[in-house]
């Protein structure tokens, strides 16, 4: 006879005090090769990250954020090792996982859990909701037996705002808003510390998005979880993240601070994001001057020389093309950028 599975109460890591670093991210990579079709020949690489560092503490939201194809997405998966990182190392809770064997990494993976964009392809058709929720108990051995993974299953499902009831139900029986909740209660059935939310509202109606919203800081509150949040829409950043930090082309060029991104932004780029973003107040809109950026992102297969933006950016000088500016804290005391050429912009709110 194989062991009962533990209790999950029985497993629980000790939780990290609010504010104390949970992740650390240094120097990350992803490099892709490209290889011809038909001699199997390398032909080159698609640096999709290429060198981030991060830190995130308990309790915290971060906000990763960028234009599609900034490899923001990319990040996020290499940090939970679902990609394999090139280089750079992801220290969780003092554990750098990126040394880690895959049966090492096992009890790290109940702490890290992801929320995926589209929450209709991400659970399974032919699974009742019921199933889908408690499958992360049955991989992990932890629930107790199946009343004490029926119980939680139903724990959870209030948690994030449905009726116990609806477990016997499939997927396509929901909105998209109800399929979402579906998905953060699979992602909270380990009890994690962080959760890695890729562009969790983008696909749900407008109407929707702010009750997804309202529900994770809720959450947040309650289980004291850490966020990190990637997005495109800077309004919901603005609303529900601490940090920020802004990517372009694999690499992060700006970070600080919410008020320190949002209020003065310093990287031209962050500067053309922002000025995209509308003003609620009437009476300041004209004000507002619109940055838009000419050209198209470069191919992270061959991009520019030195600065990475210097082909979009109206500030470009010539050292732009030799010099990489490094993301450092130009004398704004933690606010960080990489740009040769930082200016302060106050932002009308």
């Amino acid at each position: 006879m194989t062991a009962a599975p533990r209790s999950l109460s029985e497993d629980i890591h000790t939780r990290p005090s609010l504010g104390e670093e949970l992740l650390r991210v240094e120097g990350l990579k992803v490099h892709f090769p490209v290889r011809s079709t038909i001699l199997r020949r390398q032909l080159g690489v698609v640096k999709a990250v290429d060198g981030i560092d991060l830190t995130l503490a308990a309790g915290e939201t971060i906000g990763l954020v960028g234009e599609s194809g900034c490899g923001k997405t990319t990040a996020g998966q290499a940090i939970l090792r679902l990609i394999e990182p090139t280089a750079g190392r992801v220290v969780f809770r003092g554990s750098d996982i990126t040394s880690l064997s895959g049966r090492a990494i096992r009890p790290l993976r109940r702490e890290m859990q992801i929320v995926l964009q589209d929450p209709f392809s991400s659970l399974d058709p032919r699974m009742t909701v019921r199933s889908i929720i408690a499958e992360p108990l049955l991989v992990h051995g932890l629930g107790g037996n199946s009343r004490g993974r029926r119980r939680r299953v139903d724990e959870l499902l209030e948690l994030v705002g449905l009726r116990s009831e609806l477990g016997s139900r499939f997927p396509h029986e929901f909105s998209g808003g109800q399929r979402q909740r579906i998905g953060i209660a699979r992602a909270l059935a380990l009890n994690p510390q962080l959760l890695i939310l890729d562009e969790p509202i983008s696909a749900l109606d407008v109407s929707i998005q702010a009750q997804i919203i309202n529900l994770l800081e809720g959450l947040q509150a309650e289980l004291s979880l850490a966020y990190l949040l990637i997005a495109h829409d800077l309004a919901v950043v603005k609303h529900i993240c601490d940090r920020v930090a802004v990517m372009y082309l694999g690499k992060i060029v700006e970070a600080g601070t919410r008020d320190e991104i949002y209020e003065t932004p310093t990287h031209p780029y962050t500067q053309a994001l922002l000025s995209a973003v509308p003003i609620p107040d009437p009476s300041k809109r004209g004000d507002k001057q619109r940055i838009l950026l000419e050209g198209d992102v470069p191919s992270p297969q061959d991009p520019p020389s030195g600065c990475r933006f210097r082909t979009r950016c109206w500030k470009a000088q010539p050292e732009c093309s030799t010099e990489v500016p490094e993301l450092a804290d130009r004398g704004e005391h933690g606010h960080l950028n990489a740009c040769l050429f930082p200016e302060m912009v106050e932002r009308s709110s």
